[in-house]
């Protein structure tokens, strides 16, 4: 029987560039778990970790950059994996990211800043082309702003 857990956290990482929002996709490296596919920060909690502080940590870790703003979304992501029979639920944050640069941990190997549309052609889960697109509606407009929590 496939056990429940919610150990991993997903970051959608954004920045305003010119008036325009662009989304941070990391390329993972060859030797992680589903390798050299695009997709958004994130990583496991460490013991005694809350979901928002491992959220932080994971952006900065995997990217060198410092959330100016940490949102909890009003979603979560779902997922089987069969590599440990387990049912993962992820909490989704929304972080809006300084104006560093970005230093890539050894998880990844290359970087993509894109708008939404690029963001969704590269992203490789549908589930996380709709939590850029919902998120990027949470930005857009006010009744959808309103459900996010701002954390930092």
């Amino acid at each position: 029987m496939s056990v429940i857990v919610s150990k991993i956290v997903e970051v959608f990482v954004y920045r305003m560039n010119e008036g325009k929002r662009e989304y941070l996709l990391l390329k993972r490296s060859e030797d992680e778990i589903h390798p050299g596919i695009w997709s958004v920060c994130g990583g496991t909690l460490e013991q005694g970790e809350k979901a928002y502080e491992a959220a932080a940590r994971e952006m900065k870790e995997e990217t060198g950059l410092t959330p100016l703003k940490l949102f909890k979304a009003d979603t979560v992501n779902i997922f089987y994996e069969d590599i440990d029979d387990r049912v993962h639920i992820v909490p989704v944050f929304l972080a809006e990211a300084d104006k560093g640069t970005v230093t890539l941990s050894d998880e990844h190997t290359d970087f993509i800043w894109c708008d939404l549309d690029g963001a969704k052609k590269l992203l490789h889960w549908i589930s996380w082309r709709e939590n850029i697109e919902f998120l990027d509606r949470c930005l857009n407009e006010e009744d959808y702003f309103k459900t996010l929590k701002q954390i930092t």
